[in-house]
């Protein structure tokens, strides 16, 4: 089964915000959440996630990674629930202390709410980001036991970015593995996000494919259960590969000119894709960095 939109997943697990940019929340002894999309949402998760626990608050709050759309209202979920715990890599926690990547993240959630306005999501343009403090630091094979019942598995999945973690609760067989899976578009056309490197990226996802996944937590816009799930990871490793050959005969043909490259990739992945999509700018960063990425692999596979 594909989910598109947000609300109860399975027994004490929703997607909540919007499905182009989902919270999701794990109801239980101790509840927790995962990832904080954009600021200017904020009180739209904070009104869904008291709607459900009640008077009741989330114990932690797991990031993912430290892009822009993934801990963007970290902030403003620490006023409403400000017991919660931040966790994320070291390299995150790293990240989210230099000043000139606070401001990226700052300018790419601003340029962010042009498209939001553009598919009619309402929201507070009054909650823009700001920097917060990560409280743990978790690394690969990490486990957060949540209930005697139920702990989080941390997996290490660079490629994506360094600091990319992928969580895993093996008792409901449920993965959360933000952009390390690839992310698809409304038309089933799947991005391979290697922004960092690319054979650690396609690595990474065989390591998820190991794994039994019942239900699948993308980035945006779909979850994948059951049977769909598996196959999702495998179509997103032959995808990546196609994507790779792609860039490989577009520099080829280009003569390594990468704004050419950008041209001819950036309209079968962005242009003909009818929406939502990320804002221009931030999907030029990083189409810039994935054809980077794999330009890295070819310099090292021909030395």
């Amino acid at each position: 089964m594909i989910i598109n939109n947000t609300g109860k997943i399975t027994k004490d697990f929703y997607s909540i915000g919007n499905p182009a940019i989902p919270v999701y929340l794990m109801d239980g002894v101790r509840p927790v959440i995962f990832d904080a999309g954009f600021a200017f949402l904020g009180e739209i998760y904070a009104k869904e996630i008291k709607n459900i626990l009640g008077s009741r608050h989330p114990e932690y709050l797991f990031l993912t990674h430290a892009h822009f759309d993934h801990c963007g209202s970290v902030s403003i979920l620490k006023k409403y629930f400000p017991s919660m715990k931040v966790i994320a890599s070291e390299k995150a926690k790293n990240i989210l202390g230099r000043p000139n990547a606070i401001k990226l993240i700052k300018e790419l959630n601003q340029a962010s709410e042009q498209t939001a306005r553009d598919v009619g999501v309402d929201f507070n343009p009054l909650d823009v980001f700001e920097s917060f403090e990560v409280d743990i630091t978790v690394k690969d094979e990490d486990v957060i036991e949540i209930s005697d019942e139920l702990n989080i598995h941390v997996i290490e999945t660079p490629g994506h970015t360094s600091d990319c973690l992928s969580y895993y609760i093996p008792e409901k067989k449920i993965l959360l593995s933000s952009e390390a899976a690839g992310q698809p578009d409304r038309s089933g056309y799947i991005v391979s996000d290697c922004l960092l490197d690319y054979d650690q990226y396609y690595n990474s996802m065989k390591k998820l494919s190991l794994l039994d996944v019942k239900v699948l937590c993308l980035g945006h816009l779909f979850v994948y259960t059951n049977d769909v799930a598996g196959k999702y990871i495998q179509e997103s490793m032959l995808e990546c590969e196609r994507f790779r050959k792609l860039v490989e005969l577009c520099l080829d043909e280009e003569d390594g000119d990468h704004e050419r490259v950008k041209i001819r990739i950036k309209k079968i992945e962005y242009d003909s894709n009818e929406g939502p999509k990320q804002p221009e700018p931030a999907y030029l960063l990083n189409l810039e960095a994935r054809i980077k990425a794999v330009e890295k692999r070819m310099n090292n596979n021909l030395r």
